[in-house]
C-alpha cells in the first residue's frame, strides 16, 4: 500500500474513532428529543400547588411528606428539594415575590390563618397578618410593594389588600361570598394583579365569572362570564393580556380550556383546549411549559409538561404518553442540575471525560500511523538502493 494513503488511513479511522465515541455518549443524549411530561417528585406524601420563581429557575410547593403542609423549594429539574417551614403549623399555597427572594404563604396554627413570608436563603419567616381570622391566598403587586389576599370570617369571604409588610390591611370587596346564601366561601387561587399595579382581577362568589376593580376596591365590573361554565384562575401573561381557566363539566366527561384576553380589545385567544388537568396549574413566563399536581403515580407529585416537545400538547390533554421521571427527582443538594427532560447522560463530567478520551484515541492513533509511514519510507529507500 502507498505509504501515504496508509498514513491518511490511520488518521481517517481515529477521526470516526473519536466522533464516534462523542455521539454515542453524552452528544447523541443531548440530541435526544426532551420527553413531554416529567415527574418532578417523587417523595411520600401530598407535593401540590407548584408556581415558578419569576426567572423560572425554581419551583416553590406545598408537601406533607413530613407531617403538617410545609414549603418547599426546587430545581426546575425537580433536584435539591428542601424544606423552607417546618414545625407544627399548617403552611400553604406559596407564591414568591418579584424579586425572588422571599415567598408569601398562609399558616394555620390550630385557631386562625394568616398571611407570613419566608426568605428563600435562609428560610427565615415573618408574620405580616394579625387578623385573628382566616386569611389565604396571598398574591404580590407586581412592584412588590402591596398584597392582596381572602379573609374569611363571620361566616363571609372577602377580597383584602395590604401592603406587603402586612400595614393598612382592608377589605376591598364586601359579600363576595357569603355561607348564608349557600356560596362557595373557600378561595381556590389567587386574585391577580395588573401590570400597573393599579387593579386586581378576581373570581366572582361562585367561581361562574371573573371581576376587575381598582386596588382600593372602586369600579367593580365584570369582564368574563359565560353560561353552565366556570371562569377562574386569573393570571396575567407577560405581554399584558389576562389569561384565565375555564372549566367544563358534562355528565359524561370534564375538560378545561386556558384562555388569553386582551382587556382593551376585549378579544380571547385560545392558548390551549380540551385540557384533562382540573386544578390549578402554573405556566412559565414564555407559557410553553405547565407546572401541575396529580395522583397518577398514586399519591400527588408534581409533573411538567413541555409543550414543545414532541406529545406536548397531547400530554396536557391527557393522552397516554410515556412520563419520564426528572433526572434530580428526589435528590437532595445536586451538584449540576440537568435541564428538564435531558437525559443523565448529558452530564457535563461524563462529556468531558468522552471527549479527554477521544482526544486520547486520537493522539495514539495518529502517531501510530506516523509510524508506520516512516517504516514504509525506510523500506522504499533499500529497494531503490
Amino acid at each position: 500500500m502507498n505509504p501515504r494513503r496508509l498514513g491518511g488511513l490511520a488518521l481517517c479511522v481515529s477521526v470516526a474513532l473519536f466522533a464516534g465515541s462523542l455521539l454515542t455518549d453524552a452528544t447523541w443524549a443531548t440530541l435526544q428529543a426532551p420527553s413531554a411530561i416529567i415527574q418532578l417528585t417523587t417523595e411520600p406524601g401530598s407535593d401540590l400547588r407548584p408556581v415558578w420563581s419569576p426567572d423560572d429557575r425554581q419551583i416553590a410547593f406545598q408537601s406533607n411528606r413530613a407531617g403538617p403542609f410545609h414549603i418547599y423549594v426546587m430545581n426546575a429539574d425537580g433536584s435539591n428539594p428542601r424544606a423552607l417551614t417546618r414545625g407544627s403549623s399548617d403552611d400553604r399555597h406559596p407564591v414568591w415575590l418579584p424579586d425572588g427572594k422571599a415567598i408569601l404563604f398562609d399558616s394555620f396554627d390550630g385557631t386562625r390563618r394568616e398571611i407570613w413570608s419566608v426568605n428563600v436563603e435562609d428560610g427565615s419567616r415573618k408574620q405580616l397578618t394579625r387578623l385573628g381570622a382566616l386569611a389565604n391566598f396571598a398574591v404580590p403587586s407586581p412592584d412588590g410593594k402591596q398584597i392582596a389576599f381572602y379573609v374569611f370570617q363571620d361566616e363571609t369571604l372577602d377580597l383584602w389588600t395590604a401592603r406587603v409588610d402586612g400595614s393598612a390591611a382592608k377589605p376591598v370587596t364586601r359579600n363576595l361570598a357569603s355561607a348564608n346564601n349557600d356560596q362557595c366561601t373557600f378561595a381556590c387561587h389567587p386574585a391577580a394583579w395588573s401590570p400597573d399595579n393599579q387593579s386586581l382581577v378576581y373570581s366572582s362568589g361562585d367561581h361562574a365569572s371573573l371581576w376587575m376593580m381598582r386596588g382600593d376596591g372602586s369600579h367593580p365590573t365584570q369582564i368574563v362570564a359565560a353560561e353552565n361554565e366556570h371562569d377562574h384562575f386569573p393570571w396575567f401573561l407577560a405581554d399584558g393580556r389576562l389569561a384565565f381557566i375555564t372549566e367544563h363539566i358534562e355528565p359524561a366527561q370534564a375538560w378545561t380550556d386556558a384562555w388569553a384576553y386582551d382587556l382593551n380589545s376585549r378579544r380571547r385567544t385560545l392558548l390551549q383546549g380540551r385540557m384533562s388537568v382540573q386544578g390549578p396549574m402554573a405556566w412559565s413566563a414564555d407559557t410553553t411549559k405547565v407546572l401541575f399536581h396529580s395522583p397518577r403515580s398514586g399519591n400527588f407529585d408534581i409533573y411538567l409538561v413541555d409543550l414543545n416537545a414532541p406529545g406536548g400538547v397531547q400530554a396536557l390533554q391527557g393522552a397516554a404518553v410515556p412520563v419520564q421521571l426528572a433526572p434530580g427527582a428526589g435528590k437532595a443538594d445536586a451538584p449540576t442540575p440537568s435541564s428538564p427532560g435531558v437525559s443523565p447522560a448529558a452530564d457535563p463530567d461524563q462529556t468531558i471525560l468522552v471527549i479527554g478520551l477521544g482526544v486520547v484515541a486520537l493522539a495514539s492513533i495518529g502517531v501510530l500511523g506516523l509510524l508506520i509511514w516512516r517504516r514504509a519510507r525506510r523500506q522504499a529507500r533499500v529497494c531503490k538502493g
